[in-house]
């Protein structure tokens, strides 16, 4: 595929930054770029159809030769330790919050250690997860709370009361999620999940980071086994061309 013109793929960057409803430009308008892809996934049953989503994201990725780290939050990797990923925010790390990169969890956790040093390798972040109660996952709350702070995700001048990007590396960020309602009435509810995600954590990233954003909505009624089969396709060829 040939690159797109630099103008417009400025204007269809633009257009996903007002709205994740507009997905990003094919290969991010760059063809041919190997990327460095982090993929966490949040769900506790190694059986779970987010698993499931997350090797046919990966598969994708290394057709087109991208590299790749991946985590489950709920089994982490041996090397740091393995075990479930401690999402509580400790009295002592909220009272270190603004402390930058002085925080204990930095200094005194290896899964929280390993997440951050993977946020500041990759340039590409996939986030996979089961959307509960029209939001994410408790335990990916907590990787954020725990992860993304002063210092890491962004840097805080307590003087002006400013806050600045913490992760410009990170260019693009993808998430997949599941829905037991339709289309329609996660819209009514406010997918609130999305609009975190799309608004406030988007800020964290490069400024002109785009976000792509797949869902399987009703996953709660008797869907053929075919829906799910082509969704599974579909993220595949889609991070093929990501």
């Amino acid at each position: 595929m040939k690159a797109l013109e630099p103008l417009k793929v400025q204007l269809w960057r633009g257009a996903n930054r007002l709205t994740s409803l507009v997905p990003p430009p094919p290969f991010g308008g760059r063809p041919g770029i190997q990327k460095k892809v982090f993929i966490v996934c949040s769900n506790p049953v190694g059986s779970s159809f987010s698993n499931a989503i997350a090797d046919s994201a990966e598969k994708g990725l290394l057709a087109s030769g991208h590299l790749i780290r991946r985590i489950n939050l709920y089994s982490m990797p041996s090397e740091v330790g393995g075990g479930e990923f401690r999402s509580l925010l400790s009295t002592d790390e909220r009272q270190s919050y603004f402390q930058e990169n002085n925080q204990p969890q930095l200094r005194q956790d290896k899964h929280v250690e390993h997440v951050v040093e993977s946020l500041k390798w990759c340039d590409s972040l996939v986030l996979v997860y089961p959307t509960w109660w029209f939001n994410i996952p408790a335990i990916l709350k907590g990787f954020f709370d725990r992860c993304f702070v002063p210092g890491v995700g962004f840097k805080y001048d307590p003087e002006l009361g400013q806050r600045t990007t913490g992760l410009k590396n990170i260019e693009q960020v993808a998430v997949i999620t599941t829905y037991g309602f339709s289309w329609l009435e996660v819209m009514k509810a406010g997918d609130a999940g999305r609009r975190m995600i799309s608004g406030g954590m988007r800020m964290l990233f490069a400024p002109l980071c785009t976000l792509k954003w797949l869902g399987l909505y009703e996953m709660q009624s008797a869907q053929p086994r075919e829906v799910r089969t082509e969704f599974l396709e579909e993220v595949e060829q889609a991070f093929k061309e990501w």
